[in-house]
């Protein structure tokens, strides 16, 4: 018996460590509900798992990607069935305004909601997102595809528009003058016609009634009114009218020669408006494709006192009327600076209000007595240059755009310095100012700005000219004055230095003969015409007021691209770097212009039934992106159900690696904790074994 070393206690003590080591290891299966808690207890099977675990928690992402591109879908989905409804109530006003019983003003009310639509559309487009990301203005669209559809529906349009313009050709005009005066003739038969045409329609328009402090419109006109009206309607179809065009051509055959041999279509509108004091006005209309123009002559009876042209009466409407048709002819060969046209974009860069009105005045005359512009500046010949400055100066060009003496006296007063000086600065007789103001418009006509004229002729630039003009212009204007005397003043107008008399009489307008021009009536249809020219002349000619620099001093502001150009959302709907898991959501533009509705125009019984193809053609656009967004959205719900299945089948797969079976382990636990038990009860034995020693010592 040895006592040195206690082998028995030191196996037992062996013994229990292996087993304390395997309840430890069976207590953290048990307690984690994992057999494997650490690389060394089966490193094959974690690597295992955790690929399994990296595939489970990316498919559960991709499953919340997915969800998200549902989201997104249906919020864009959502979006588009408001324009859907917009575009449908815009397609009833184009029904509704195609109608031959509709007056203008019934359209305009029309057009107006039209209008609030199609800003809308705009609206609609330019502020839906999803999570910061604009869904319909493009950027998540397919690329190419917007302009693709686009030229297809401009194409179905033009078609449309060919067969429908075929359709007017049964259209019948009636010859108001020359051998063939009363002989109607077909649209076709027009062409074979030689010389510069003037094509007329006619339309009434409303009465006014004063009804407590409001204006309510009745529709139509009167008996009465009616009668003065198809009084009115052939003399000025026959007579102010064409020898207004006349006057207007051949006093301005620079910038206005090319209308020789043209159509020129003009919407007779007779109307009866006691509250204001508008004798006429004249609008410009653009075509169904704004690649033509048409005018809208609008004469207010009340202003003609009963209605019968007596001589003073006459010569006042004259001069209207050629002033309003100098703005038609302005409009026709200097399109840009009227419209403000830069690069497609109207009201950019517009001529000055004294520009627009000056030039009209100068053609009609700023001094007639039935709009005694320039007298109500106070001057006249016999004002000193100082009274000239000081009158001029209280209604300088700087306040243009008010409508008033700044643009209609100042303005003439301006326009004709400009002929004077454009004609060499030597005499302001009528043949001298109607050369220079020729030159100046054709100059503008060819491309020049405003701005470029005004520093060519008079050595300032615009701003500053406008700012001078009070001190630069007097000495002219006294020498204007004096020549025109009591006239009108006006280059196209008679009159110039001869007294007008207060009854009138006056020779405004020459009445010799205008067989130059051949007047048509249209029939069948009341709405305007728009001007066809000989040579396919563009509409978009001249400069603009300074050549698109803006009309100020400050920097030009560069319009940013409002539909840029996407590819698509790409949805994640997998666990991979794989262009297979990405499912693409296209929404194209759907903006007004996109959808090609933000030329619907229901003014006109024509425009508008062209309008209703431009409507019909948006809203299949919109059912198609509609249609794959719905289509789109069914895909990710069942990319979602997939996914959900992948999640829940590769789950129960690295349960199986990796969790614990705890009836098994309890079993191993119960069976090592008895184990641990034994060693313990063997290791305190073993401990007490060399006891047996002092026996033998005692």
């Amino acid at each position: 018996m040895i006592i040195a070393h206690n082998l028995k206690a030191m196996n037992s003590q062996r013994q229990l460590s292996i087993v304390n080591g395997a309840v430890s290891k069976k207590a953290e299966k048990l307690s984690s509900g994992y057999k494997i808690n650490r690389a060394a207890d089966d490193a094959a099977s974690l690597s295992i798992s955790e690929k399994m675990r990296r595939q489970i928690r990316g498919l559960t992402k991709a499953t919340e990607n997915t969800e998200d591109g549902i989201s997104m879908a249906q919020i864009a989905d959502g979006a588009l069935g408001e324009v859907q409804d917009m575009l449908q109530r815009m397609n009833e006003l184009c029904v509704q305004a195609a109608n031959g019983t509709n007056a203008a003003s019934d359209r305009q009310n029309l057009q107006d909601e039209v209008s609030q639509l199609i800003t809308e559309i705009d609206r609609v487009a330019e502020t839906t997102k999803f999570n910061e990301t604009y869904l319909l203005n493009g950027s998540i669209s397919k690329g190419g595809r917007g302009a693709y559809l686009k030229a297809v529906n401009d194409r179905k349009l033009e078609a449309i528009r060919e067969k429908y313009e075929e359709d007017k050709k049964q259209l019948c005009l009636k010859a108001l003058n020359g051998d063939d005066a009363g002989k109607v003739i077909s649209a076709d038969e027009l062409a074979g016609v030689e010389g510069t045409k003037l094509l007329y329609t006619v339309e009434y328009g409303v009465k006014t009634t004063q009804n407590g402090d409001n204006n309510a419109p009745t529709t139509g006109l009167s008996a009465k009114d009616l009668a003065t009206a198809n009084n009115l309607i052939p003399v000025l179809q026959t007579s102010i009218v064409p020898q207004a065009v006349n006057s207007l051509l051949n006093t301005f055959q620079d910038a206005f020669g090319y209308l020789q041999g043209s159509e020129i279509g003009i919407g007779l509108k007779m109307y009866n408006d006691p509250n204001t004091s508008v004798l006429a006005s004249v609008g410009l209309r653009f075509g169904g494709n704004m690649q033509s123009l048409g005018f809208n002559l609008s004469v207010n009876m009340a202003t003609l006192g009963n209605g019968t042209l007596n001589a003073a009466a006459r010569d006042e409407l004259e001069v209207t009327i050629v002033h309003e048709m100098m703005h038609a002819f302005m409009d026709e060969a200097l399109t840009n600076g009227m419209t403000g046209n830069v690069n497609g974009e109207l009201q950019k860069d517009r001529f000055p209000l004294w520009f627009i009105e000056g030039m009209a005045q100068s053609a009609a005359g700023g001094c007639f007595h039935g709009n005694p512009w320039v007298q109500g500046l106070g001057i006249n010949k016999n004002s000193s240059e100082a009274d000239i400055t000081s009158a001029i100066n209280r209604q300088p060009l700087t306040n243009s755009g008010n409508g008033g003496a700044s643009d209609y006296a100042t303005g003439y007063l301006a326009s004709m310095y400009l002929g004077y000086m454009a004609s060499g600065g030597n005499s302001v007789s009528k043949a001298a100012m109607s050369s220079g103001l020729d030159k100046v418009l054709n100059e503008i006509k060819g491309g020049v700005s405003l701005e470029a004229a005004v520093q060519k002729y008079t050595g300032k630039n615009l701003k500053q000219f406008e700012k001078d003009f009070g001190t630069m212009g007097a000495s002219f204007v006294k020498k204007l004055l004096n020549e025109v005397d009591q006239g009108t003043g006006g280059v196209a107008t008679g009159s110039y230095g001869t007294a007008v008399r207060p009854n009138g009489g006056a020779d405004i307008l020459a009445d010799g003969t205008i067989n130059n021009l051949k007047l048509f009536e249209v029939s069948g249809t009341s709405q305007w015409v728009t001007n066809t020219y000989p040579n396919g002349y563009d509409i978009y000619v001249g400069g603009t007021a300074t050549n698109g620099k803006g009309y100020s001093d400050g920097p030009l502001e560069i319009a940013a691209n409002r539909r840029p150009t996407g590819f698509g959302a790409a949805i994640h709907a997998g666990t991979d770097a794989d262009m297979n898991n990405k499912i693409h959501l296209y929404i194209d533009a759907m903006d007004a212009e996109s959808l090609g509705v933000d030329q619907v125009d229901v003014r006109t019984e024509d425009l508008a039934s062209i309008s209703i193809e431009r409507v019909a053609l948006a809203l299949a656009q919109v059912s198609a992106q509609r249609s794959e967004i719905g289509a789109c959205q069914n895909r990710l719900e069942h990319t979602v159900s997939n996914l959900g299945n992948i999640v829940e089948n590769t789950t129960a797969a690295e349960s199986q690696i990796r969790d614990t079976d705890m009836a098994k382990e309890m079993v191993a636990y119960a069976n090592v904790n008895i184990l641990q038990q034994a060693g313990q009860a063997m290791l305190a034995q073993m401990n007490q074994s060399n006891q047996g020693v002092l026996s033998l010592i005692a």
